[in-house]
């Protein structure tokens, strides 16, 4: 781990993806805490997670061409547009189907993201440095987001403003995560074919 941390350090790429990574993972759990907080069947918490894992699946059948035909660090800033676009609606609808649509959509740009951001991280990484790459990667963005639940829970407690302030931190971490995309170096990663003339 710390000759992964040495080895980043000196990766401006590498640095924002993390961080854009981090704040994407808070912004995910949102939703799923609040349903389990308000005592919601874990029947239907489940099936929120299916529909979220089909609309992934259908993302993924896009995503090798979008990787292809669009810049990835356009490709990236878009993903998370839709994912912030997506979540807004929850500021102001809580019942289950308005959650139920709203992730859905966000499951949708996901794996177009992935393909072009991991593909292109890991692409550029050094064979040598692959697993501490990964290791830093992994548990830092990973440590965030399962810290997530105690981070946020306390919110769900407030009377009346409880989900609506926990969708409010989801909303502000998505955005922050798009203009982390779009004023850092994240932005001008080229399409794949020409990842080679750019540095990690």
């Amino acid at each position: 781990m710390v000759e992964g941390w040495r080895w980043a350090l000196t990766k401006r790429v590498f640095l924002s993806a993390i961080i854009l990574g981090a704040i994407v993972n808070i912004a995910c759990v949102g939703a799923q805490i609040m349903l389990a907080a308000r005592g919601t069947s874990a029947v239907m918490i489940g099936l929120l997670g299916t529909a979220m894992g089909v609309s992934t699946l259908v993302g993924s059948l896009l995503a090798n061409k979008l990787v292809d035909i669009i810049p990835t660090g356009m490709l990236i800033a878009g993903a998370l547009a839709l994912f912030a676009v997506s979540q807004m609606p929850l500021l102001f609808l809580h019942s289950y189907a308005a959650i139920l649509i709203c992730q859905i959509l966000a499951g949708l740009p996901f794996p177009a993201l992935n393909a072009g951001l991991l593909g292109f991280l890991y692409g550029k990484t050094p064979d040598n440095m692959q697993g501490r790459a990964s290791a830093v990667f992994e548990t830092t963005v990973g440590i965030l987001g399962a810290a997530c639940p105690a981070m946020v829970g306390w919110l769900l407690q407030q009377p009346d403003l409880g989900f609506t302030a926990v969708m409010a931190v989801a909303v502000v971490c998505s955005v922050a995560g798009l203009a982390v995309s779009l004023a850092g170096p994240l932005r001008s990663i080229p399409n794949p074919d020409q990842w080679s003339e750019v540095f990690l």
